[in-house]
């Protein structure tokens, strides 16, 4: 299961009245927000792949320029924080999202409780960081910690306007914030890192997105607080909030305990070999399915109250998931080795850890998008359940692995790890589907699965090019092999996507214009067996 985004809606001092976010009507959910559900996952898409293509970038030239204890010593800091802005995050924000009908007073509530919570706990969270730093049994971790903890109050101002563009579904707004606060960000901690900053340039560069990312957010964003907030709104979110607080800490301890536990029993060194090993794939998933899972809360919320039009969109919007996530992650294990070896001999081993949370992040597309389906149901208790039982699962079995296993090699701790969590993962995931497809929105579970086997089948066979190049015995240098096996297991994924998907061939054919569709044979082909029949 992964994140669930934050999402509100209103206009400039008063909510907005467009009819189709808070109808009851399903025809009219089906309908009438259409071009805007399109719209908004294309900027989505934009958002996402402007933002991830860029961190890829600043991640490979900076695991270049430094190395993996400055990557785990950051990492180790940042799940710190993480947890302070979970506690703000996932409560009040998936409430306002989910309500058919919003108040003025609701998001007035949301933005004083936010940001007061914001001072609050990211001052708790400066003051306890020499415990984490303690309990890391690293002392360097206690400045890096204390320089992070801004990131609390930032993501406390962001929460409601963020939120109000989501809702209203202005992924276009969204995606400018994102872009230029990820740009400005990569641009400071490369130039801080080539000047010689060491750790302190991947610090400053979560400082300077944050920064950025507010300033423009509240630059874009219509909505503006009143000079005199009203608290009344916020009592009609407190019972769903509460269950989607609930949810969020369990998705925290079920997201972030891998980091926590590889940290604590490993150190640093493993920490930064397994954090950089599961951003790869994980950005991949950002890029290709949590695009869709943005969408997935409002668009599904519309639909809430018709059960079989809510498992239909959830399957589309599942086939979609997989046919942009599977195969590009088979691509990324067929290229792991080249890649890692260009990252320098820092980083060496690497590609073990890599290739199996390929696998971890395939298993993964099939559980971002039920988070957004039981909220929008409105069974966010059940969320939590899952959640909680990831949760306490990755702790008993990453603390067995982390007794087990102290005192080998870094590379071989962090491979356990990952094998750890490919194991959890099935596992939630299974039961994932069936509470939410089977029980929740009372769907088949086979209408979820089968129409993402050709996107499976696609994603193996790239994965397995490299070993057709090892028995051909081609051998060429790291940048020319990461090209060739990349076009290549992207080329064989594509066309076994066309052959075997024909719910992907509809897809492209009926986005193409008339007049070049009728000039594809196989368009063309069908009309003229067609016309026979028709006659």
């Amino acid at each position: 299961m992964a994140d669930i985004p934050p999402g509100t809606a209103a206009g400039t001092g008063a909510v907005a009245t467009d009819p189709t976010p808070g109808s009851t009507d399903p025809e009219q959910a089906r309908t009438g927000g259409a071009g805007r559900l399109h719209s908004a996952i294309g900027w989505s898409y934009v958002l996402t792949a402007g933002r991830i293509g860029s961190s890829i970038l600043v991640t490979f030239l900076l695991a270049r320029l430094l190395g993996p204890s400055e990557f785990g010593l950051v990492a180790m800091a940042t799940v710190f924080i993480t947890v302070a802005q979970t506690l703000i995050q996932q409560g009040l924000v998936s409430a306002i999202v989910q309500r058919d009908k919003l108040t003025p007073e609701h998001l007035d509530g949301a933005f004083v409780v936010l940001v007061l919570a914001g001072l609050v706990i990211g001052g708790l969270t400066a003051a306890a960081s020499p415990l984490w730093a303690l309990a890391n049994r690293a002392p360097e971790l206690t400045t890096i910690c204390v320089a992070l903890s801004p990131l609390v109050l930032l993501q406390g101002l962001s929460i409601v306007p963020e939120a109000v563009l989501r809702r209203e579904l202005r992924f276009r707004a969204v995606a400018i914030r994102t872009l230029l606060a990820s740009l400005l960000s990569g641009a400071v901690g490369v130039g801080l890192a080539l000047a010689g900053a060491g750790i302190w340039a991947l610090v400053a560069q979560q400082l300077v997105n944050a920064v950025v990312g507010l300033v423009v957010l509240w630059a874009v964003c219509p909505w503006r607080p009143s000079r005199r907030p009203r608290l009344s709104g916020i009592r009609d979110l407190l019972v769903f909030s509460a269950h989607s607080a609930n949810a969020g800490l369990g998705l925290m301890l079920s997201s972030k305990a891998d980091v926590i536990f590889t940290g604590l029993f490993f150190g640093p060194v493993a920490t930064g070999i397994y954090r950089l090993a599961a951003r790869l794939p994980d950005m991949l998933v950002d890029v290709t399915v949590r695009s869709l899972q943005q969408v997935a809360l409002p668009s599904l919320s519309r639909l809430q109250r018709d059960r079989a039009a809510l498992a239909a969109h959830l399957n589309q919007l599942q086939h979609l998931g997989a046919l942009a996530g599977l195969p590009v992650l088979g691509v990324l294990a067929a290229t792991a080795d080249p890649l890692v070896t260009l990252l320098g001999p820092q980083w060496a081993g690497t590609e073990v850890p890599l290739r199996l949370l390929c696998l971890f992040g395939a298993v993964n597309v099939y559980g971002v998008l039920l988070g957004p389906a039981l909220q929008a149901i409105g069974q966010p208790g059940k969320l939590a359940a899952i959640l909680w039982t990831r949760g306490v699962l990755g702790v008993a079995t990453l603390a067995a692995v982390g007794t087990l296993l102290t005192g080998y090699s870094d590379l071989a701790e962090a491979t356990a790890v990952a094998l750890a969590g490919i194991g959890m993962q099935v596992i939630v995931t299974a039961l994932a589907v069936w509470v939410t497809v089977r029980r929740a929105a009372q769907a088949s579970i086979a209408s979820f699965l089968v129409p993402t086997l050709p996107a499976v089948l696609a994603a193996i066979t790239a994965a397995l090019v490299p070993l057709a190049y090892g028995w051909i015995g081609l051998s060429v240098g790291p940048l020319v092999g990461l090209l060739v096996l990349g076009g290549t297991a992207g080329l064989i994924a594509g066309v076994l996507l066309w052959v075997t998907d024909a719910r992907l061939r509809r897809l492209v054919l009926t986005r193409i214009p008339e007049r070049l569709r009728n000039r594809i044979p196989l368009r063309r082909s069908r009309s003229t067996r067609s016309g026979p029949s028709e006659g």
